[in-house]
């Protein structure tokens, strides 16, 4: 039959069988898939059909060919154009529809109104309201009723869902791009089962393995929200449940947060109402994983969500700023930075302190903001002027604008703007006192108020006391109930041991009482290792023994229930800390509000109004701390200020912070700004409220043998040093705490700004053996205690006598307190160890440490802590201060192109095996902390965390791509963190992320800074495939093993590596192999055909690759050889009749020999310390050059962690004198050389036939 021609709009009126009708579509669907153009015209033309198929009644007979044709295309592949084609036209088509059948409705509408306006005179009696009801009626039949159009419409969805659960991903991933698109026309959907179906299905897609579907999904999914809908539920058993656009909305948040792929979250990200309640959901993704994502919610969200500034809350906007300005990805700091000069700016009509204003200048992203602002606005700075009137009339913004202004022309070297704007310095520091004097003239005269404020601050001091206390009582409660547990566990566990070594005991008495039976009939399972240990026990012995038992039984049978009795104790303890920790926290609130409600017209506009002026007198300072000091007279005048003013008043901290600072700067040197800190740290300490002051000024350097002992300076710090761990007299002159915190926070930035050793400031002793160790010993009193730890860990950084104690001190601190306390203390272990290494601990300590961080880092009660851990951890171990790559390779092999040389093995005589022992466990301890870090990076619970996970998803990478020692790291812990992942992880995670992101971490084509060769011959990619190989075996679920296997052609393995490299890895898939074979029968061991396929390929490519490196090894070792007789022979003076002279070229031929193997056995040879170094014992040098090539196999044998040294170039004293008249040597001399020839080629091939029967042994991966 010929196939018709195209259709026409003339033709298709003329149609009257269903071919026609058939064949049309056909063509239209050929067209469409041709490109986009014609796809306008097409969609008329299918129209057309569409009204002849209703006219002839085949509506039916049409939605069957439309989705007969939209088959075709559900199996193509992703990124195929006809296919995206197809699904667009059907798109449209079904648009174009939808379109004409409401302009149709609208102007029958119209038409309706316009006969009604006709006809209004004659049918003025009618009853209007009757009419509407009518009318009303009318609306809702037509809405219920069944077109054409919305028959046609549930018939292409019905038949899509049955597709959508297909196991052919593409079929899935086009039936859901499909409904994407006419979900749009759910309101053309009267059957409320079908809408049913498609919601629930798209929903199930949420969860599909491939992420083009679930984006997909997700773009289908957002088209509900507008909408709400019941599903039907089961008569007598479920009611009809309501379909809200908040449950909607919900599902596409747990995409947004949850969701493993960056696309994914941005298709959710994208579609999601913009709601008050979603706008924190929507901008929380400023802190995304992913760099696409986090600039996308600038440049796209935060624009669409403001019209006016005030729309944002100032949280909202500060945490916009504060992630986009500190994002490590360029692109994103410039959306950031784009969104606060632009779209910002705009929105406060271009002013620029309004702008200051909506960012809250006191807050700790405003200067940032701002210093960002003039960096992009360069012609907004023209428009300051700073006059006069603006500094009569300053305000927080205008002295944030200034101060802000003047930073950023400092640091560009601006000077003519400075000039401009800035006064001299003698009338900046007038200015400066002038606002200080009106400070104290307004506290002055507002004693009561501040009489008021003060004792209210000193109620919540004493709740917050009281809290701290509770708080700390609580955590070492949790700690002694832990570890009663523990010992309750052991003790059970003890008694089971021994009544199962009692019964073994008497049995076996019994035996040898009656002579019969063996030891064997007694052995069972559980005891096993004790029947091993007593086999050889006379009846005496078992006896005698057994009576130890039983008094070992009788001594800790009572002891659980002690313990027991101790849990109930502490249990009761820990309800009461409960509540009255709930009760005080309660006190505490309500002790705020009834102040706020009290003082709200009194006390708390006036603290607000001193906190602005302290703010303006704040930025001041920080302009002062910049400025030109060239006149000596306005320094003089300054520097006599700043030291009034911290001595005499009492500056809130952040003033405090900032005074310090420019006395800093205006200070001679360092030693010189410490003398005068210490000296007005010891004017406030000897203040009494009471008694007259006398400054220590004038008198300072007189007192200094006062301050410090009159003994040895060095005696004196020792003694001052054991003041933590020994329990001193405090003095009777003490301070009141109120001044002990003042000084304390001035000693904090003092030691902040420093960077000398305690050895160039010793008047900093006496403050630390007084006030620090006063203030540690208070542990009830919350300020004090915590400015005491914060000053002892900044103490350890400038003496490392301090800092041994204080690695003490803060363990026993964060073991016994709550979270307060362990996070400062955490922050201080971890700059000590930065600066001095885990040498700084003792062996007890570390392991303390290691047990701490490992226990916080999976602590997701506390965030915040975790954080912390984390990120200082991460910081070590980027250093090699932690989990440093040892001299010999994790593996037993030298590492390849690492960081440090030096020989392998011990070479040191003073190391013995106690230091090795210690040494590899403290390694040991430390891997299972890079471990956990990896672990929690994958956690799902860290998702809850996203503080930590952009930490983690920053430092893991940078690690693993800056050294190829990081790989070697990151892959010996490969294995464990997969099989601890799936095996014991509860919730279910996805194989096909993880594993080729690992893979992606240990390939050393990520590498920074490293040549092709060096990539090639690097071994950090075949030790993971080793150790995820042996995972196969001991993971039990199946699609873990698949991914493995899938993933092995990822691994960077390179015919360059050694034999004996690739020779391991042979070995290890030979057992994954036989490992298949041996359990055939077991379903988590079959694998599917392109799984077994892929495996197949990787083990031939490793053989063709192993096969090349013998060949490669092989030459070398012939080259080796050859070359060093060919040197002999060109070298030799013919008629020496020297003997060592042959000897000497022997020698060097066996040192090639012996490098060019020691090349073949290592992954990178390093130098020996003695490289380069000559002997000059001549007598010893002659037994060495007559040493057979029996030495150099012996070499051979060491173990594999031994590094095997060699001299790089032969150096050689002295020469052989020749005498060329004796004919006699010269033959002589010729026979040695054909000799020696020979020999050498023998020992060749007894080196190859030995290298090629070395043993490697099992690679295993410890537990």
């Amino acid at each position: 039959m010929d196939i018709p021609p195209k259709p026409t709009l003339k033709a298709i009126k003329k149609f009257r069988t269903l071919d026609e009708i058939k064949y049309a579509m056909k063509h239209v669907f050929q067209d469409a898939q041709l490109g986009l153009a014609g796809h306008r015209k097409l969609v008329v033309i299918l129209k057309n059909v569409f009204k002849k198929a209703i006219e002839l009644n085949q509506i039916n007979f049409f939605a069957m060919c439309f989705t007969k044709l939209l088959s075709k295309v559900l199996p193509l592949k992703r990124g195929v154009l006809a296919g995206d084609r197809i699904v667009k036209f059907c798109y449209l088509f079904v648009n174009g529809l939808v379109k004409d059948a409401n302009e149709e409705k609208r102007s029958k509408e119209e038409e309706k109104e316009e006969k009604e306006e006709k006809d209004k005179d004659k049918d003025k009696d009618t009853n209007e309201s009757d009419k509407n009801e009518e009318d009303q009626e009318d609306q809702e039949g037509e809405g219920d009723q069944e077109t054409p159009i919305s028959e046609f419409i549930s018939y292409l969805i019905k038949y899509l869902l049955s597709g959508i659960e297909a196991k052919d991903k593409l079929v899935r991933y086009r039936v859901v791009q499909t409904l994407a698109y006419l979900v749009e026309f759910l309101t053309e959907i009267h059957e409320n089962n079908t809408l049913e179906a498609l919601y629930t299905l798209l929903s199930n897609r949420l969860q599909d393995k491939e992420l083009s579907i679930r984006i997909q999904a997700v773009v289908a999914l957002s088209h509900f929200q507008l909408f709400e809908f019941s599903i039907e539920g089961d008569t007598g058993e479920f009611e009809d449940e309501l379909i809200s656009s908040n449950q909607i909305q919900n599902k596409l948040i747990n995409s947004i947060q949850n969701d493993d792929s960056p696309e994914v979250r941005r298709a959710a990200l994208m579609n999601l109402v913009k709601t008050q309640d979603t706008i924190p959901i929507l901008l929380e993704r400023a802190r995304d994983s992913n760099s696409i994502n986090r600039r996308l919610v600038y440049s796209k969200i935060a624009r669409e969500l403001i019209t006016d500034l005030d729309d944002l809350e100032f949280e909202d906007r500060e945490f916009l700023l504060k992630w986009g300005l500190n994002d490590r990805d360029e692109t994103v700091k410039a959306a950031a930075t784009k969104m606060l000069t632009i779209y910002w700016y705009q929105s406060v009509n271009e002013d620029l302190l309004e702008l200051i204003d909506q960012l809250n200048v006191k807050s700790a992203i405003a200067e940032q903001a701002i210093l960002a602002f003039f960096k992009n606005k360069p012609e907004v700075l023209e428009t300051i002027k700073i006059d006069e009137s603006y500094w009569k009339n300053l305000t927080t913004e205008k002295a944030f604008l200034m101060r802000t202004f003047y930073q950023y022309c400092n640091e560009n070297q601006l000077h003519a703007l400075m000039d401009a704007n800035f006064p001299e310095l003698l009338d900046l520091s007038i200015t400066l006192e002038k606002y200080l004097s009106v400070r104290l003239k307004t506290i002055n005269e507002n004693e009561n108020l501040i009489k008021t404020w003060e004792t209210y601050n000193a109620k919540i001091d004493e709740l917050d006391n009281q809290i701290f206390s509770l708080e700390n009582q609580i955590s070492r409660i949790n700690t002694d109930a832990d570890n009663f547990r523990k010992s309750l566990s052991n003790i059970e566990e003890d008694i089971i041991e021994i009544n199962i070594a009692k019964d073994l005991f008497k049995k076996r008495i019994k035996q040898l009482k009656n002579n019969s039976g063996n030891l064997e009939d007694l052995i069972t399972e559980e005891n096993q290792e004790i029947a091993d240990q007593i086999k050889d026990f006379l009846m005496e012995d078992l006896q005698q023994q057994l009576e130890d038992i039983n008094k070992n039984l009788d001594e800790i049978e009572h002891q659980p229930e002690d313990i027991t009795v101790k849990l109930e104790e502490l249990q009761t303890k820990y309800d009461s800390c409960i509540k009255a920790l709930e009760t005080t926290s309660e006190l505490k609130i309500q002790t705020v509000q009834i102040f706020e409600q009290e003082q709200e017209n009194d006390c708390i506009p006036f603290v607000d109004a001193l906190k602005e002026l302290e703010f303006i007198i704040n930025q001041l300072l920080l302009i002062v701390k910049d400025f030109d000091y060239g006149d000596e007279m306005a320094r003089r005048k300054l520097l006599h200020i700043i030291r009034m003013t911290l001595t005499e008043d009492k500056l809130p901290d952040g003033l405090i912070s900032v005074a310090l600072r420019v006395l800093r700067a205006l200070s001679i040197n360092e030693k010189d700004f410490v003398s005068m800190a210490v000296e007005i740290i010891t004017d406030i300490r000897d203040s009494r409220d009471d008694e007259e002051f006398h400054s220590a000024a004038a008198t300072f350097d007189d007192d200094d043998d006062d301050i410090l002992g009159n003994g040895d300076d060095e005696s004196q710090q020792s003694s001052s040093l054991s003041a933590v761990t020994k329990k001193r007299r405090i003095e009777p002159d003490m301070p009141p705490d109120d001044i002990v915190l003042r000084c304390l926070t001035m000693t904090q930035y003092v030691l902040e700004v420093i960077t000398h050793s305690l050895d160039d400031h010793l008047s900093l002793s006496s403050i630390y053996s007084g006030i620090v160790n006063y203030a540690i010993q208070n542990e009830s009193k919350k300020k004090l205690y915590l400015a005491g730890l914060t000053c002892l860990g900044l103490y350890s950084l400038i003496d490392s006598k301090i800092a041994r104690i204080a690695t003490t001190t803060l363990l026993l601190a964060m073991r016994s307190n709550g979270e307060e306390v362990k996070e400062i203390g955490m922050k201080a272990i971890v700059d000590i160890l930065a600066i001095y290494g885990m040498s700084i601990l003792d062996k007890s300590s570390k392991y303390k440490y290691s047990r701490m961080f490992f226990k916080v880092l999976n602590s997701f009660d506390a965030p915040k802590l975790q954080c912390i851990v984390a990120e200082g951890l991460c910081k070590l171990f980027l250093a090699d201060i932690l989990y440093k790559t040892d001299k010999r390779s994790l593996f037993g092999n030298a590492i390849q192109g690492g960081g440090g040389g030096g020989g392998g093995g011990n070479d040191d005589p003073t190391t013995t095996n106690d230091d090795e022992t210690e040494e590899e466990t403290d390694r040991e301890h430390e891997k299972h902390l890079f471990e956990a870090i990896v672990l929690i990076y994958f956690n799902p619970n860290t998702k809850s965390n996203q503080e930590l996970q952009q930490i983690l998803s920053f430092c893991i990478p940078v690690y693993a791509f800056s050294r190829i020692n990081h790989q070697i790291n990151l892959a010996a812990v490969s294995g464990d963190v997969i099989y601890r992942l799936f095996t014991e992880t509860e919730t279910e995670l996805s194989p096909s992320v993880i594993i080729p992101q690992l893979i992606s971490w240990c390939d050393p084509r990520n590498l920074v800074k490293l040549s092709n060769e060096e990539i090639n011959q690097a071994t950090s990619h075949l030790w993971q495939c080793v150790y995820l190989l042996q995972v196969v075996e001991q993971v039990d679920a199946r699609n873990v093993k698949r991914c493995i296997i899938n993933n092995l052609n990822k691994f960077h393995i390179t015919e360059e590596l050694e034999s004996n490299q690739l020779q391991a890895l042979i070995k290890a898939l030979d057992a994954t192999v036989e490992l298949f074979t041996n359990n055939e029968d077991n379903p988590n061991f079959i694998l599917d055909k392109p799984t077994k396929k892929n495996f197949d390929i990787f083990i031939e490519s490793i053989k063709n690759k192993l096969e090349i490196a013998q060949k490669r090894e092989e030459n070398e070792l012939i080259k080796s050889g050859a070359n060093s007789i060919l040197h002999e022979l060109d070298d030799l003076d013919i008629g020496t009749g020297e003997s060592s002279q042959i000897s000497i070229k022997s020698e060097t031929k066996r040192r090639d020999l012996d490098r060019s193997l020691q090349v073949s056995k290592t992954t990178s040879p390093e130098t020996s310390e003695n490289e380069g170094e000559e002997d000059d014992n001549e007598e010893e040098e002659e037994q060495e050059k007559k040493k057979s090539f029996t030495d150099g196999k012996n070499k051979l044998e060491l173990k594999a962690d031994k590094s095997i040294t060699f001299k790089a170039e032969d150096k050689r004293e002295g020469s052989v004198e020749t005498d060329h008249g004796q004919e006699q040597v010269l033959v002589e001399s010729k026979k040695a050389i054909d000799s020696n020839v020979e020999d050498s080629l023998e020992d060749i091939d007894k080196f190859l036939e030995e290298a090629d029967d070395v043993d490697y042994g099992d690679i295993s991966m410890d537990d």
